[in-house]
């Protein structure tokens, strides 16, 4: 997720408040979410209107795992102002955590809109088809995630994987080894399912040989 002190926030913060924000931007950074969170809920107690303090708010909760008190924050900041990517983006990830994936799908829907040319957004919406059996989608969103960045390992990856389950070896075979020549670590993840692709291929290759000779022996017949 992402952690941010949001530049575009429609209330004009005084010197005092932009403080207290940079203090829990720092606390955040530093894993002290306890303390943020408390630092926050102080602070929105008289800054209701903080899309800064609800969205850090809904990043402290997720990291605590306090999914459905992070979506009520995110909520909060996005009844201010819907048109922040971060928050859509954040909000969806809590969701997916909680694994509601179509909502989750939603939420990295809206937030394409606003910002579509992000690879992490399109990669973690590749997720969402995946996990809501939509393999094509899925396919669709990974290659997205990958023109936008063509180094970006885990969205290769996850393409092969979702090519995989579609049966589609060939591509599943050749993305897999793009991912890891990109991130050898991700061979450890490839090797549960590569030898069923190339086993399925040399299957379907020997099928196809099977045929054509039938076919040839047929017109010779003829």
């Amino acid at each position: 997720m992402i952690i941010a002190s949001l530049c575009n926030s429609v209330i004009d913060l005084t010197e005092k408040d932009e403080n207290t924000i940079e203090k829990v931007v720092k606390l955040l950074e530093d894993g002290l979410f306890d303390v943020a969170i408390e630092e926050l809920h102080s602070f929105l107690k008289t800054r209701p209107d903080s899309i800064e303090g609800w969205y850090n708010l809904g990043y402290a909760l997720t990291e605590k795992g306090e999914y459905d008190a992070a979506i009520r924050a995110y909520d909060e900041a996005l009844a201010i102002d819907n048109g922040i990517f971060a928050l859509w983006f954040n909000k969806g990830t809590t969701l997916y955590e909680q694994m509601d994936f179509e909502k989750a799908r939603e939420c990295y829907e809206k937030a394409l809109e606003i910002d579509p040319n992000d690879p992490e957004a399109w990669n973690n919406l590749g997720n969402c088809f995946s996990r809501l059996a939509n393999g094509r989608a899925a396919i669709e969103a990974y290659t997205r995630a990958v023109a936008l960045k063509p180094d970006y390992a885990e969205a290769f990856y996850n393409k092969a994987n979702a090519h995989f389950i579609e049966e589609e070896d060939e591509r599943a075979i050749a993305y897999a080894e793009v991912a890891i020549q990109l991130d050898p670590k991700l061979a450890e993840r490839v090797d549960q399912w590569i030898n069923v692709s190339r086993n399925r291929l040399i299957s379907k290759r020997d099928q196809e040989e099977h045929e054509r000779r039938v076919r040839e022996r047929s017109k010779q017949k003829d």
